[in-house]
């Protein structure tokens, strides 16, 4: 029975890192949280125009797993076409992508009490959501 209990315990903790992406026509933000639900730094925003731009968001992530010794996934919010170059090209690069629903992300989290709203703070909330171990 305690066995049943532990393994239950175990798989209700996020182990990755989760890596929140809300994304637009010309740039998408990302935000990196960590299993505790702190955030790795500052969101970056990447420039779909440019290649160095996406470069550096992989090398971000890929720095952040390094230096916790995790994995990651990445969450993107569908925005009509617009995330498919960037979950390919993330998909390409071994990243383990999921695309969420923006209604999802709006409802998950209750930490916005002033109705703020800007694509750095939804970067931040599709990366919670993406701790939620059932996704």
């Amino acid at each position: 029975m305690h066995y049943k209990r532990l393994l239950a315990l175990i798989d209700s903790v996020s182990s990755h890192l989760s890596v929140g992406l809300d994304v637009g026509a010309d740039f998408t933000w990302m935000s990196i949280a960590l299993p505790n639900g702190s955030f790795t730094g500052k969101p970056f925003k990447i420039v779909h125009s440019d290649p160095g731009s996406r470069d550096l968001a992989v090398a971000k992530i890929k720095e952040a797993q390094e230096t916790y010794s995790l994995k990651s996934r990445c969450f993107l919010e569908s925005t009509g076409i617009y995330h498919i170059p960037l979950l390919c090209f993330l998909r390409d690069k071994g990243f383990d992508c999921s695309v969420i629903n923006p209604i999802i992300t709006k409802n998950s989290t209750n930490i916005n009490i002033r109705k703020l709203h800007n694509d750095k703070f939804d970067s931040k909330k599709a990366a919670l959501v993406g701790l939620n171990v059932s996704l």
